[in-house]
């Protein structure tokens, strides 16, 4: 069944009922003959604290963005499924040296910024400037960069890296990397870098690619139109509308009258209960296993969670199994692992601690956590076991997961009180260590490397948010930072994750489905660890550009 476009002939195929329900997209999806134009509206559930991935390590943020107004030295191939190797983007080829200390690279040439100044290596020299002043916000990106050693630009079209040790990430970094302009950043101090009234790239990203920033209304929308003056292939679509649309109800209601074409993130609940005759009939489905997966991590400078006795009785405490099985309906895929569950990295051996009260309550009573008391709470050294776990309210599902902890633990005389805070709270926070315990997500990509998550020299100003510290572990990733042999270095995250399975810094919880909506008339979709190619889709129906502003 198709519904012919009275303008030219090409039809929106009404999506498969087998493919719905699983969550596939069908072969129609990339059929056709793709034309240009039209606006596509996309509606999130919450807005991104950053449009500078530098500074702010927000996922939405960065993927809004990367590869679309910003661009990087390489790219992942989106579509190289499963090995997702490294391309060409503002580098048209590279050099690695013998000893694979040294990188060099010919940028391309005949590159605009979007404000029509020319693309030279002094951009890139520019943000490796600000990556590595200590000034600047941009953390993460410096723990990630702590062994580039030099870089120089011998001319405007090469730029040399300097490596203090062979590292098999290099590209993988660069890919994450965005190119910023230095007319605009080079004279500004780390202060003046980091704030967005002085530095306009926080929210007015300016870059090289397919797409230019137009607008940022909070809490409403965030505007992206076509560059006409594009170096490589021109996207198809006019406008990318990114409408923030906070209530998920609100967003299937939009989407039944077909004022968005694309909703991310949808709900379990949702997705389980989705027998809206109008969108079986004109939407599509997609479930997709990226490398995320949710987490509870303990701040390990809280006296309680300093044991390892009583971390991994939490973990015990919390039925799991349970809720995948009802709460999330058996969509999520149980993990132990912090890389890729699809990767070599991840020991398909390391079963899931089990949901296991009893053995729970005996780590416990040996860690002398009791009720001493009386009084129906657990406590040690007259410090009742109360702690706080700290969300995000933006996280939907994961409060309905956090409710049954709660609960969970409280049978077990543990008293977790829930605060939820707005994206941008819960980050300040976990970044200063202020905090009992957190629920997170991680994403990444199949070639993650864990340095500034669970290296100790992240703790200050990375992402080791919990403060772990494991001189074994920090030696293993070390070791897997300098072999070129992916079989080994894959043997050596096995051993980190064994620590890690051991040692409890995480409760691990899941692997979350990617649960995405989009109309039937959008084309050329493929979901990818490297999301959405937004510059890749196309209208079956394109309509003209208009005012997609409110709820």
């Amino acid at each position: 069944m198709s519904q012919p476009d009275a303008s030219d002939g090409a039809q929106v195929t009404a999506p498969d009922q087998a493919a719905w329900l699983e969550g596939r997209l069908p072969p129609s999806v990339l059929e056709g003959t793709p034309r240009a134009g039209g606006e596509l509206v996309v509606a999130i559930d919450v807005e991104p604290s950053s449009l500078n991935p530098l500074i702010v390590p927000d996922w939405l943020g960065k993927h809004l963005v990367l590869g679309r107004v910003v661009q990087a030295l390489v790219r992942i191939d989106a579509h190289d499924d499963p090995e997702y190797r490294i391309v060409p983007e503002l580098a048209e080829r590279w050099e690695v040296s013998p000893d694979g200390r040294s990188y060099t690279f010919q940028l391309r040439r005949g590159v605009h910024w979007h404000d029509g100044k020319p693309f030279t290596a002094r951009d890139v020299i520019a943000t490796l400037d600000k990556i590595r002043d200590p000034s600047t916000a941009a953390a993460n990106a410096r723990a990630e960069f702590g062994e580039l050693i030099a870089y120089r630009a011998p001319d405007d079209f090469t730029v040399v890296l300097e490596w203090q040790r062979a590292y098999f990430m290099v590209l993988d970094l660069l890919a994450e990397l965005p190119i910023q302009p230095a007319h605009v950043i080079a004279q500004l101090s780390g202060a003046q870098y980091n704030e967005a009234r002085t530095n306009p790239l926080n929210r007015s990203p300016l870059g090289t690619g397919p797409y230019k920033f137009v607008d940022w209304q909070s809490q409403s929308r965030i505007v992206l139109a076509r560059n006409a003056h594009y170096w490589g292939k021109s996207p198809y679509i006019d406008r990318l509308v990114f409408r923030v649309v906070p209530d998920r109800s609100v967003r299937l209601q939009l989407a039944e009258r077909a004022e968005v074409d694309f909703v991310l993130r949808v709900s379990a609940d949702e997705w389980q209960h989705m027998d809206r005759p109008v969108l079986r009939q004109h939407w599509h489905r997609s479930r997709f296993y990226g490398a995320k997966y949710h987490w509870i991590g303990w701040n390990l400078q809280h006296p309680l969670f300093s044991d390892v006795r009583v971390r991994k009785a939490l973990t015990l405490l919390i039925d799991r199994p349970s809720i995948i099985a009802k709460l999330l309906y058996g969509l999520p895929r149980p993990t132990t692992c912090n890389f890729y569950w699809a990767s070599a990295a991840c020991d398909p051996a390391q079963r899931p601690w089990p949901y296991d009260p009893e053995e729970a309550a005996r780590l416990l009573d040996a860690a002398d956590v009791r009720d001493h008391d009386g009084d129906g709470l657990r406590d040690r050294a007259g410090t009742q076991f109360r702690f706080t776990l700290t969300v995000p309210s933006s996280a939907g599902e994961l409060l309905r997961v956090a409710a049954k902890i709660q609960e969970d633990l409280g049978h077990a005389g543990i008293d977790m009180r829930l605060e939820t805070l707005a994206w941008s709270g819960v980050l300040a926070r976990v970044r200063a260590h202020q905090f009992d315990a957190t629920s997170l997500v991680w994403g990444g990509n199949t070639h993650t490397e864990p340095t500034s998550v669970w290296h100790s020299a992240s703790i200050a100003d990375a992402s080791n948010f919990i403060g772990y510290r494991n001189a074994e572990v920090d030696r293993l990733i070390d070791e897997a930072r300098a072999t070129s042999d992916a079989e080994v270095r894959a043997g050596l995250y096995r051993q980190l994750g064994r620590f890690l399975h051991e040692e409890q810094p995480y409760t691990f919880l899941f692997v979350p489905p990617e649960l995405d909506l989009l109309h039937a008339r959008v084309k050329g979709a493929r979901p990818s660890l490297a999301w959405w190619q937004f510059e890749e889709l196309w209208l079956a129906e394109p309509r003209a550009a208009r005012d997609s502003g409110g709820t």
